[in-house]
């Protein structure tokens, strides 16, 4: 079951809501199907927990999340893994990185591989927050607006 703080991103057709907002009515939200490709999906509501516990999660696209340490999101390779057993370093899967093989480049001129993930760059007590638990019954994964994809 996803745990998001209520304040965190997901991205939906009209751009990035926080998941408060997506729950109180039916909502595309962003998702990857199991061929890979990016589409919107309906969202579920679920259950709401007050007063939880969360992680704030940094990403090296400059962007970051907050959620419970159980929620699941998928390394590199679409292998799951709870947030509370995240570490710096670790490749995250995002739908909005270049795909895997492509050469870019930088604002400073340098080329880059992309391996088509976002790097987790620090994890960190996020306080309290109340958590909200979001259902894609189409594929059971949703794109927070960070680009990284989870466990719905």
């Amino acid at each position: 079951m996803s745990q998001i703080a209520f304040n965190t991103k997901v991205e939906t057709p009209e751009g990035p809501f926080t998941i408060k907002t997506v729950l109180k009515s039916p909502t595309a939200v962003m998702t990857r199907t199991d061929d890979g490709r990016v589409r919107f999906a309906m969202s579920e509501p679920g259950e709401v927990t007050e007063g939880q516990k969360v992680l704030a999660i940094a990403l090296d696209n400059g962007k970051s999340f907050r959620v419970g340490p159980d929620q699941v999101v998928f390394k590199k390779g679409m292998e799951p893994v709870a947030a509370k057993d995240l570490a710096v370093g670790d490749r995250l899967e995002s739908v909005f990185a270049f795909p895997a093989g492509y050469t870019y480049k930088t604002d400073g001129g340098d080329e880059v591989e992309s391996d088509g993930t976002v790097g987790v760059t620090k994890i960190s007590d996020g306080g309290e927050a109340e958590v909200h638990a979001l259902s894609v019954p189409m594929t059971g994964r949703f794109a927070f607006s960070c680009g990284v994809l989870g466990v719905a």
